[in-house]
């Protein structure tokens, strides 16, 4: 029983025991479990401090992102809007732009037209240029002896002569031979004054030493050509002079020298100022083509009024001519008026009678039933009144 009990006892001691150090065990595995949770809970402290300050941080730069990401939205919607209203406010510019760009494709076009019109022009030029040159070595190898000079400056003054309105064989005649005192002269043309009288004109004229001049450019060799074409003006005048021309005819004491180019005369007076005053002092008058229709123009008018004054004695005897024959034709008239009268008056006597003896009995003999085969009536008396004519020389 003791031995049950002891046995019993140490059984419920072991159980005891047993519980104890379950007991103390599980107080032990407590402890350290509490431990264990709280070094978990600071752990997961300090982990959800770090999350929190890392999702703080994150927060905070997310907040930061939004705040500019909603800054920049505001700034392209303000951009977008700046560039509508920009857009608006640039569309005449870009219309202007356009317009522009259409126009300067037009003027480029134009400018390719141009340029090859431009071309073409400068090709007909270069052409021209080339004849021209040709043409005017072939007037100076043309103008080289006196008689080829004279007969181009005679073709120049012909054309003048058209021009002023002189004919040929009326006004003006051509190398008119004239035989003087001591030689022979012939001017190349002669212009007829109107009412008598004549002026003679040379159309030979220095070229040699004003062609050399042209080549020589700006070289003080054209200065020296100048004053020798100046001389040889002078020379010239001096010859003209020495045929004195006016003595065979009724003319003016002077002779004319044409010179078909203005610039003969220009050069030479350029050269020698005293030229003129020179040439006349020896009756020769120094004309270029200006001066030369001017002059033909004035011998024209002459003629013209010459011709009015001719026909005025034609005139007046032509008018005393109508007068007389219309003082004829008014005789007439007035003699065909008073027979118009006379016949008139004498048509109404007949007229009177005959209706007051004839138309009388006939209407007599009708009442008393003699028919007629027409019905008789009487003409009417005319109005004597005749038209009087309401002009009369006098008035």
């Amino acid at each position: 029983m003791n031995g049950l009990v002891i046995g019993l006892g140490v059984v419920v001691l072991t159980a005891i025991a047993f519980v104890l150090g379950g007991a103390l065990g599980w107080l032990i595995a407590n402890r350290r479990s509490d431990q264990g949770i709280r070094r978990v809970e600071e752990q997961a402290r300090l982990d959800s401090q770090s999350v929190q300050a890392s999702l703080q941080s994150e927060l905070s730069r997310t907040q930061t992102e939004l705040a500019r990401a909603t800054a920049d939205r505001d700034r392209l919607h303000k951009e977008q809007a700046d560039r509508s209203a920009l857009d608006d406010r640039l569309l005449p510019l870009r219309e202007s732009v356009e317009s522009l760009k259409r126009q300067a494709q037009e003027v480029e076009v134009k400018r390719a037209e141009a340029a090859s019109q431009l071309r073409e022009q400068i090709t007909g030029v270069q052409r021209n240029y080339t004849s021209l040159e040709t043409a005017t070595r072939q007037l100076v190898s043309a103008m080289s002896t006196a008689q080829s000079r004279g007969q181009w400056g005679e073709m120049q003054l012909e054309q003048l002569l058209e021009s002023s309105g002189l004919v040929e064989g009326i006004n003006f005649s051509r190398q008119d031979q004239r035989s003087g005192e001591s030689t022979d002269r012939r001017p190349d043309i002669v212009v007829h004054l109107p009412g008598g009288g004549e002026i003679f004109v040379d159309a030979k004229f220095p070229f040699d030493a004003y062609w050399r001049a042209i080549e020589a450019g700006d070289s003080p060799q054209a200065t020296t050509e100048l004053k020798k074409h100046a001389i040889d003006v002078l020379a010239r005048a001096h010859e003209l002079s020495g045929k004195r021309y006016w003595e065979s005819a009724k003319s003016p004491d002077f002779v004319v020298m044409f010179l078909p180019l203005e610039s003969l005369l220009a050069t030479a007076l350029d050269a020698d100022g005293d030229l003129l005053a020179q040439a006349f002092s020896r009756n020769v008058v120094l004309a270029t083509p200006t001066s030369m229709l001017a002059m033909l123009r004035t011998i024209y008018f002459g003629y013209q009024r010459k011709l009015m004054a001719d026909n005025a004695e034609e005139i007046r005897a032509a008018g005393a001519e109508m007068l007389s024959r219309l003082e004829t034709a008014v005789g007439h008239l007035n003699g065909m008026q008073s027979g118009l009268r006379r016949a008139i008056e004498g048509y109404n006597n007949f007229i009177g009678s005959f209706d007051a003896r004839v138309m009388a009995q006939a209407r007599k003999m009708k009442e008393l039933g003699v028919s007629a085969a027409s019905e008789l009536t009487a003409s009417d008396p005319l109005d004597d009144t005749l038209r009087q004519s309401r002009s009369s020389l006098t008035e």
